[in-house]
């Protein structure tokens, strides 16, 4: 029972690679925002190895009050845009080279920064990694691209909070991260209107 209870961080770290890797190949936008939910959920359980639940539980709520916002961006979208089976492929593919690079840098990077552990290095290199892949792959989809910059951030805080625990810290990047959204989400319906508007 002491060897489950102990791999408890791997596994967590797995999930985040595997609601990174969903939100690139996803294409509806419901399933881009749960698997962007339950990343912010890893990346806070990943953080409250370095620093009290507490303060670990500003990245969580910050976190899924973005996916909120964004999510209210949405309400009135109801299609799904359709892309070729060769495009899905790719990203899919492209998500398999991010964890490789994050198992090959993982380890090098607990060195550079020795408070790190090597599930909090993996799971956060993997969100970085698959964040700035989604940013870049699915550019045209201004809902992805928020999305994929969050991703980013969630691996940042994954990365940093082994670094430094300050309560400043923790409350200036939950700003960044509903600032992000915020933004994002006036852009998203903006957008909308626009389109609407045009018909």
């Amino acid at each position: 029972m002491t060897l489950v209870l102990s791999d408890w961080p791997d596994a967590v770290a797995g999930l985040l690679f595997l609601s990174g890797l969903m939100m690139l190949a996803s294409e509806d936008w419901r399933w881009l925002l749960v698997n962007l939910a339950v990343a912010y959920g890893g990346a806070a359980a990943l953080i409250a190895l370095a620093w009290p639940p507490t303060l670990a539980a500003t990245v969580l709520v910050a976190g899924w009050m973005a996916v909120s916002v964004l999510g209210l961006s949405q309400r009135r979208a109801t299609t799904t845009a359709t892309t070729r089976t060769s495009a899905q492929v790719l990203r899919l593919l492209a998500g398999f080279v991010a964890i490789l690079l994050a198992i090959v840098f993982a380890r090098p990077l607990m060195t550079w920064l020795p408070p790190l552990n090597l599930s909090q290095a993996w799971g956060g290199l993997a969100l970085l990694i698959l964040g700035i892949l989604q940013v870049g792959l699915r550019s045209t989809r201004p809902l992805w691209v928020i999305a994929g910059l969050l991703t980013v951030l969630a691996g940042f805080e994954v990365v940093y909070a082994a670094l430094e625990q300050s309560l400043l810290l923790a409350g200036l990047l939950a700003l960044i991260v509903v600032a992000l959204a915020l933004a994002g989400g006036y852009l998203l319906v903006q957008e909308e209107t626009l389109a609407e508007d045009a018909l």
